[in-house]
């Protein structure tokens, strides 16, 4: 694991400290997200089908109540979870180039796609708790399509640090939803939370705890020459 050390912030020990708990996090967090995606799609595949699930609750109803808009959520969604994490892993980046271009090629515009069915899905699914909750779903959504199409503008002007750093954003928002479901299913609930509770909690603290993660590593990680500098062509930037 190779990381960007430059600036000195913390010693080098401290940060692989970080980053692996931080991949570890993470993973457990994209398999939340691909499993829950998968099974979700089966519902809406269920419903097209004319099968509805025979256990029905308000939090699932509303995937079988919008099975279109659920498809293209929990698919772009699953693939998401999978390309993500391969994005930012420098040993694959720097002995695979052409498999991580590629892959990238897939991931930005299935990012943009779950931007895109997140704000969808914020203004027309049911939100629980606080009026306020939709307005978060929004403005999380609004800022990870707006995190994704700015990477790309980066990249074509091969300002591949900056660039770096707003795929970080744009993904880490998207994994705000795995935080999200992790503390809802796997923790507030079992400690015994009301569901409306939970779900204030989680909508509050989810994607300001995985964006301001994102920005921590960022900053901690940002070498001292300007974000702006270009990369030569060849060269692969590092994570």
């Amino acid at each position: 694991m190779k990381i960007i050390t430059d600036n000195k912030v913390l010693p080098k020990p401290a940060l692989m400290t970080i980053a692996t708990l931080g991949w570890a996090f993470m993973l457990f967090m994209a398999f939340v997200v691909f499993q829950d995606s998968i099974i979700r799609t089966g519902f809406a595949l269920a419903v097209l089908d004319g099968k509805v699930p025979p256990e029905i609750n308000p939090f699932i109803d509303r995937y079988t109540a919008h099975p279109w808009q659920t498809i293209a959520h929990c698919v772009s969604g699953a693939v998401f979870a999978v390309l993500g994490p391969l994005q930012f892993a420098a040993p694959l980046r720097r002995r695979f180039p052409m498999a991580h271009r590629i892959s990238g090629r897939i991931f930005l515009p299935v990012g943009i796609l779950s931007g895109v069915a997140g704000l969808t899905m914020s203004v027309s699914f049911p939100m629980f708790g606080y009026s306020f909750n939709q307005l978060i779903g929004v403005v999380a959504s609004a800022f990870m399509i707006f995190a994704f199409v700015h990477a790309y503008r980066l990249v074509r002007q091969r300002r591949f640090a900056a660039h770096r750093e707003w795929m970080m954003r744009g993904f880490a928002t998207g994994m705000g939803v795995a935080l999200f479901r992790v503390l809802l299913e796997y923790v507030l609930q079992p400690a015994g939370m009301s569901f409306t509770d939970a779900w204030n909690v989680v909508t509050a603290v989810s994607f300001p705890a995985t964006l301001g993660a994102a920005e921590i590593w960022i900053r901690l990680t940002r070498p001292r020459r300007s974000v702006d500098n270009t990369v030569p062509s060849g060269v692969q930037p590092q994570a």
